[in-house]
């Protein structure tokens, strides 16, 4: 779409604002984003929330999840992706995989999405020169061939028992578009002013604008194999959660969030629900498959290092002076209570979480007994850590003696701890921990940053703590990519707290090449890295809440999943 296209697109959008986005053949879904601007809207890159949300729309997938049960599903329909397989197979060794593929799927400037495009992502990813965070399936591919445009081969290094799930964890670039950009360097990838305004692309909505600070939108895409009813798709900037409700209230967007938070605030859960009996709009809730946690940095904030070399080897980063000694982190875990927490900040809308994952996911082990409340064992902690009172006046830090194993003697307990502005219970939450750590000695500087500028110090290990989210985790909890050095990459890697434990990555090769895959067995072993990283704290497991969609009356024929909002987009029809 030229410049004109889309300027005369953007006045169309806002006329419609001024009208209450009238209906007009499918009408527009109009949602709301407190998480910024996207950082890119290239699916090979994208690290977050706000990202995901408009990728899933305008790029092919290698396949279908099933909205349902969240499996890899051959053909079958999901709105939300673009899937290409319409079946695959196995060789008998489990080392080739050969996906047969769509023929009718298009890019929007009517050329055939194939399955060269996925090796030419494939290969960009392969480079090591792009900041893609999608690393992790390198672990397992050793190679991808595109035999003609419809059949995908993808042979593994190794039997994996999560081959498919990882085969699709980052989307397809169109390879005649992108390649002449790149001039043989794939590093360019990261600089192309494609990542913002992606004018190729093959989902059910073409991109239409992104304005700074005030929204994106998105255009339907009539020559889509599958035209969705609305017309286009609007993600509103808010400044915070409560004034996307009182824009959904006032009937301004037909929808409760789409990016940063997709479910209503906690402390408005029950109001909806009331609201919604009485027939004012649409609710949907579900158990969250993500969870609330503080991330602990390991390493040397002040020297961000990668975790190891390209031959595997690992890499000096230093130590945290605080974060390094895990007393340390296990005296923060027992000095907080999480009824105030749950209660205060997620207004009981939520589970305390004892580990990597949430109850929901057949990979975590609800029997570990979450770390309690007892701050007098976190002060005993901190006592053998090296780290005591030195003035009798329980307001100010701690200081640490010649037993603290990282820090200096004479060191204050004091660190920064991070979250993102506008997420109303990460704030609250975060309050909650600042004045209780400071009533046993540990000064905690809260502050809150918008949500792209979070990424930036996350990705880029610049930080001491950071409070943030994660979710639509993986089923069995793996998360190589995330408790592993092959996460650990400045710029780019969700191992952004800088945690090795070699027994941890072994656990995780086990349970991914375990002969047969039986799902009882690779339990057991995500269990045991779930006990594992219980104890060390790599990440502080705060909670994992509740969800609640919440859609207008306008939005006609919605019929939401866990964690797939719209997965019928096709269907809908927006009316006033």
């Amino acid at each position: 779409m030229n410049k004109l296209a889309r300027i005369l697109f953007l006045a169309v959008f806002v006329s419609l604002f001024a009208v209450g986005a009238s209906a007009q053949d499918g009408g527009i879904l109009i949602g709301t984003n407190f998480g910024g601007d996207p950082t890119t809207i290239n699916p090979l890159l994208t690290n977050n929330t706000v990202d995901l949300n408009l990728v899933e729309f305008l790029f092919p997938s290698l396949y279908n999840i099933d909205p349902e049960t969240r499996a890899p599903m051959k053909a079958g329909r999901n709105d939300q992706d673009n899937g290409l397989a319409l079946d695959w197979t196995a060789s008998d060794d489990g080392l080739v995989y050969t996906f047969n593929l769509r023929d009718d799927v298009t890019w929007n400037d009517g050329a055939p999405v194939t399955a060269h495009d996925y090796k030419f992502t494939f290969d960009a990813l392969a480079s090591g020169e792009t900041s893609s965070p999608r690393g992790s399936v390198l672990q397992s591919v050793e190679g991808v061939e595109a035999i003609d445009d419809t059949t995908l081969e993808i042979t593994l290094k190794l039997a994996s028992c999560r081959a498919i799930d990882e085969l699709d964890d980052f989307g397809i670039l169109p390879q005649h578009a992108i390649e002449p950009l790149l001039e043989g360097d794939f590093a360019t990838m990261n600089d192309l002013e494609y990542n913002k305004n992606p004018d190729v692309t093959s989902g059910v909505f073409n991109f239409g604008a992104l304005v700074p600070d005030e929204q994106t939108s998105l255009i339907r895409n009539g020559n889509h194999r599958m035209p969705v009813s609305p017309e286009g798709y609007i993600v509103r900037n808010v400044p915070d959660q409560l004034v996307g409700i009182e824009q959904f209230l006032a009937g301004e967007v037909n929808s409760v969030g789409t990016a940063g938070s997709a479910s209503v605030p906690a402390a408005r859960m029950q109001e909806f629900r009331d609201r919604s009996e009485a027939g004012e709009f649409q609710t949907f809730e579900y158990v969250d498959d993500g969870l609330t946690f503080v991330g602990f940095n390991l390493a040397d904030r002040n020297n961000p290092a990668n975790g190891q070399d390209e031959d595997g080897n690992p890499i000096d980063q230093g130590v945290h002076p605080l974060f390094g000694d895990v007393r340390v982190r296990q005296a923060i875990a027992q000095a907080v209570n999480y009824d105030d927490i749950i209660e205060g900040a997620a207004e009981g809308e939520a589970i305390q979480v004892n580990s990597f994952g949430t109850p929901a996911l057949w990979g975590y082990d609800s029997s570990i007994e979450p770390w309690p409340y007892d701050p007098d064992a976190a002060l005993a902690l901190l006592a053998e850590a090296g780290f005591v009172d030195h003035d009798d006046d329980s307001s100010t830090p701690l200081v640490a003696t010649e037993d603290a194993l990282y820090a200096e003697a004479g060191t204050e307990f004091s660190f920064e701890m991070l979250t993102n502005s506008g997420n109303l219970v990460r704030e609250a939450a975060g309050t909650i921990i600042q004045d209780q750590l400071g009533q046993i000695g540990i000064d905690v500087d809260f502050q809150t940053q918008e949500f792209g500028a979070l990424v930036t110090f996350l990705l880029g290990q610049d930080f001491d703590a950071i409070m943030i989210g994660f979710t639509n985790l993986a089923q069995d909890t793996d998360a190589r990519n995330v408790f592993t050095p092959v996460g650990d990459t400045v710029g780019g890697g969700f191992n952004f707290v800088s945690y090795r434990n070699d027994r941890v990555t072994e656990l995780y090769d086990e349970a991914l090449s375990l002969p047969g895959c039986d799902l009882a067995e690779r339990q057991a072993l995500y269990h045991e890295i779930s006990q594992i990283l219980h104890d060390e704290l790599p990440w502080w497991w705060l909670f994992a809440p509740f969800s609640m969609y919440a859609e207008s009356n306008d939005v006609q024929n919605w019929h939401p999943y866990a964690e797939t909002r719209y997965a019928n987009m096709a269907d809908l029809v927006i009316s006033s």
